[in-house]
């Protein structure tokens, strides 16, 4: 009996621990760890400049469409929260970055186009490292400009991913 509430209790602690991690941290942590990835794949594909560049691992595509999920997640917890518009939009743009960026990385015809694609996301994934710790308690504390409810779009901004 006393096994049986001793692995009880190390599993509780276990989940608990793992549910401790805010979306924040998720974000940051999954980008630092695809951010080693993402940097192989661009020194492969910088390796063959004008030849055909080997298509991305699937794992990594999987992977880096969950990033973009999660910072699509952290955005739309950010609105809700009424939190700052100018953070909200900054992953907003990271999602929609990842996809393009993605779909750059297959469509491209030499390394050289792979590597500019795979570029693009690591500025991205070195941002995403840096910024997320500063949502924190800032998307529950933080309103938007004079208490104003947040807009449903993000102001026109300038492409910062590259």
């Amino acid at each position: 009996m006393k096994r049986f509430l001793f692995s009880l209790a190390i599993g509780v602690v276990a989940t608990t621990a793992a549910f401790a991690d805010t979306l924040p941290d998720q974000v940051r942590a999954e980008a630092s760890r695809l951010l080693k990835q993402v940097d192989g794949a661009k020194s492969a594909a910088s390796a063959r400049p004008a030849l055909k560049p080997q298509p991305l691992e699937p794992a990594l595509v999987g992977e880096l469409q969950r990033f973009g999920m999660l910072a699509s997640r952290l955005s739309i917890e950010i609105d809700k929260s009424g939190g700052p518009v100018d953070l909200r939009c900054i992953f907003r743009g990271m999602a929609e970055e990842t996809d393009n960026q993605l779909k750059a990385a297959a469509a491209a015809e030499t390394g050289t186009q792979q590597a500019v694609a795979l570029d693009r996301l690591a500025h991205m994934l070195k941002d995403a490292v840096e910024i997320a710790p500063a949502v924190g308690g800032t998307a529950a504390q933080t309103k938007t400009a004079a208490g104003s409810k947040p807009t449903a779009e993000c102001p026109a901004v300038r492409n910062a991913f590259h």
